[in-house]
């Protein structure tokens, strides 16, 4: 019997073909429900998926009933049979997901779990009411309640939007009056509306998890734990890497597993792949950042695939369809370490030529035995966003190394992104603009820095960045500093140590 599953919604091309391209080779009928205008028109095409279903204005509606009904009456239309189970993909499409397979009577997550999850200042609120976690924590609409919230927070502290993903709009602040600056800023943001929530909660120091469940029928199934980087781009978080197996000690470890499992319980997930963002503290042990009812994204699933013998995709579509994933979970955990990093520009401007740019990089380290994979993350057109700008940088290539330690699958990463920051500019060229507008005020306010380093375009774009951030361009742009180093490329996210060997 081929079992029919529907999917809500999609995900960017480049890293969603890969999963659909899995679970066409598992053998399931494919039904999604998506955009007219969405590139997923060529999937039917290719025969990948059984049939695209067409809902205008997807995204944009209300996740509520009475979108849910809209989506089964639109399947239903199609005589498509039965449907089995609802997989469950994308972080846009949680919560309209939960409530079609809780109409469809199917596996799944109920949308009063999922709403705790997508909304982060209920997860605190549930977490906090259990026992289980507590810290300083405020929910903020206006900014008379941030006014409050700011003047009673310790600091340092992270501000972020209560519903998000990737570290969009999330902020780190010293001070009251800078919570309260970067709130206003944030309150200009095209995505926020009146009733956007904002959390305020104390910075928690300490290592980062990225750890991954298997939940079936109330009931971990599996778990796994590894060390997530992350480093401050001026006062934004920016994920820069994955290490699996992690290296904090055991204890540690098993405390935050058995903290995520207890944590899943409590705000009432029961099924699926289950994302969660961890921090530990010698203050306050393990807390959770986030909670993501769907298997995480960037490096996870090859991290998995490669560490543990497990595809989270065929997972995540067996405990959609309710059946046993058990015997998924037999091998043991590799010895080898497995290193993830992401290449990221350091200049804003257009995305090209990404699919060349990353195989010239695989075959330049094509007889590396100790590489295991380069990607392209971005795609072409797309306007990256550089360091030492108002906002995230963005990741254009992945890549994932090995080695018998951490130092050493990082040594040969290390090598791989120096030699693609060496390159950045075939993959990113500098906005024209700005390149303009740096070198006149580069060549004003320091003649002989600019005769210096008239020809690195990138180094002119982000000195001037770097300086309308902190209004100290001497300090910046001094000769010392008239090097690629200055921009902060990619492979500064690894140990001194690690690269030294490099």
């Amino acid at each position: 019997m081929a079992f029919t599953v529907l999917l809500v919604g999609s995900g960017p091309q480049n890293r969603s073909m890969p999963m659909f391209l899995k679970l066409h080779s598992l053998g399931v009928k494919i039904v999604l429900v998506d955009e007219p205008e969405s590139w997923t028109a060529e999937l039917e095409v290719l025969c990948l998926i059984h049939k695209r279903v067409v809902l205008p204005g997807l995204s944009s509606l209300p996740q509520d009933a009475h979108l849910a009904q809209e989506i089964l009456r639109a399947v239903q239309q199609e005589s498509l049979g039965p449907i089995h189970g609802v997989y469950n993909a994308y972080n846009k499409y949680l919560l309209i997901t939960s409530l079609v397979a809780q109409a469809l009577h199917v596996a799944g997550n109920s949308f009063e779990a999922v709403e705790r999850c997508v909304f982060k200042h209920l997860t605190r609120e549930c977490l906090m009411s259990s026992g289980l976690e507590s810290w300083s924590t405020f929910s903020i609409i206006t900014m008379d309640e941030m006014k409050e919230a700011a003047h009673a927070m310790t600091y340092p502290a992270v501000l972020k939007p209560a519903k998000g993903s990737g570290s969009t709009g999330v902020v780190r602040v010293e001070s009251a009056d800078e919570a309260m600056h970067e709130f206003a800023k944030l309150q200009q943001r095209s995505w926020v509306r009146e009733d956007t929530v904002f959390i305020l909660e104390e910075y928690i120091e300490g290592p980062e998890f990225g750890v991954e469940l298997v939940m079936q029928g109330g009931v971990v199934r599996f778990s796994s734990i590894m060390d997530a980087a992350k480093q401050a781009s001026g006062s934004y978080f920016q994920g820069t890497g994955r290490s699996c197996p992690s290296v904090e000690p055991a204890d540690v470890q098993a405390h935050v597993l058995q903290h995520c499992a207890a944590a899943a319980q409590v705000v009432g997930l029961t099924s699926g792949v289950i994302d969660m963002d961890v921090r530990w503290s010698a203050k306050f042990g393990p807390r959770v950042i986030e909670i993501n009812p769907r298997m995480g994204g960037g490096s996870v699933h090859i991290m998995h695939e490669i560490a543990y013998n497990i595809d989270l995709v065929e997972v995540q579509l067996r405990t959609a369809l309710d059946l046993p994933v058990r015997d998924l979970f037999t091998a043991r955990p590799s010895d080898i370490h497995f290193e993830a990093g992401w290449v990221m520009s350091p200049h804003s401007g257009q995305v090209q030529n990404i699919e060349a740019f990353a195989d010239g990089l695989k075959a330049q380290f094509q007889l590396c035995v100790d590489l295991v994979r380069i990607e392209a993350l971005a795609q072409n057109g797309t306007h990256a966003i550089g360091y030492n700008v108002n906002g995230l940088p963005t990741s254009l290539i992945q890549v994932v190394t090995k080695g018998n330690s951490k130092s050493a699958a990082l040594q040969t990463l290390g090598i791989i992104l120096l030699s693609a920051d060496a390159r950045i500019e075939e993959l990113v060229p500098p906005d024209p603009e700005v390149v303009e507008s740096c070198v006149l005020m580069l060549s004003a306010v320091s003649p002989s820095i600019f005769e210096a380093t008239v020809q690195s375009l990138s180094i002119l774009e982000v000195a001037a960045q770097v300086a309308h951030l902190s209004g100290t361009m001497e300090a910046i742009l001094s000769p010392k500093n008239a090097s690629h180093a200055l921009i902060q490329p990619s492979f500064q996210i690894f140990s001194e140590s690690a690269l030294s060997q490099a």
